[in-house]
């Protein structure tokens, strides 16, 4: 007899930030038979598509960003139609890095938390797009431009029921702001 599965449903889609041509691994999968049948999707387009179907909170975690990742953020953060709009970054250092448009973040986002804020060594590598807590990323491209351009980067496009296991924990971050300032 089979047990009943604890894990929540949703579904799930690939996606993927491939290395440019000529890469090892896209030479490798390009040559297997099943590579004609992978349904890869770029994660540009995943986080376009989170961001324009939020339409109350679009939230952004990543514990780094540059000038690119700065970028995509406010490309996100501008084609969403959601009211509320949040960046999660591991440091306040990462708002000073080169290229990167601190004022334009702080413009296009309503809030920019930082979670990373000395008091503990506490931290973040998780890398989590959230839209409205029904859908998600969660994957390992950074906010950087080796994760756009260069990397091999790996993560799930999730909706369904499994996302709020995920909202849970993006909601408990947030919270543990207001925990901060209560005290």
């Amino acid at each position: 007899m089979k047990a009943p599965s604890l894990a929540q449903e949703g579904r799930a889609r690939f996606v993927v930030t491939m290395p440019p041509s000529p890469s090892r691994i896209g030479s490798v999968l390009s040559a297997t038979p099943a590579a004609k049948l992978l349904a890869l999707t770029q994660t540009d387009d995943a986080f376009r598509h989170l961001a324009r179907k939020a339409q109350d909170r679009l939230v952004v975690m990543t514990p780094y960003i540059d000038a690119v990742g700065c970028a995509w953020v406010l490309d996100m953060f501008l084609s969403t139609p959601a009211r509320e709009k949040i960046l999660i970054l591991q440091s306040a250092d990462q708002l000073v890095k080169y290229g990167v448009d601190e004022g334009a973040l702080r413009e296009s986002a309503t809030q920019i938390l930082i979670y990373g804020d000395g008091s503990t060594d506490e931290t973040f590598h998780s890398k989590i797009v959230l839209a409205d807590g029904s859908d998600a990323y969660v994957g390992s491209a950074n906010f950087l431009s080796r994760s756009k351009m260069a990397n091999l980067e790996c993560g799930l496009m999730v909706e369904g029921p499994v996302v709020s296991s995920i909202a849970t924990l993006v909601e408990a971050i947030i919270e543990t702001f207001k925990v901060t300032e209560a005290a």
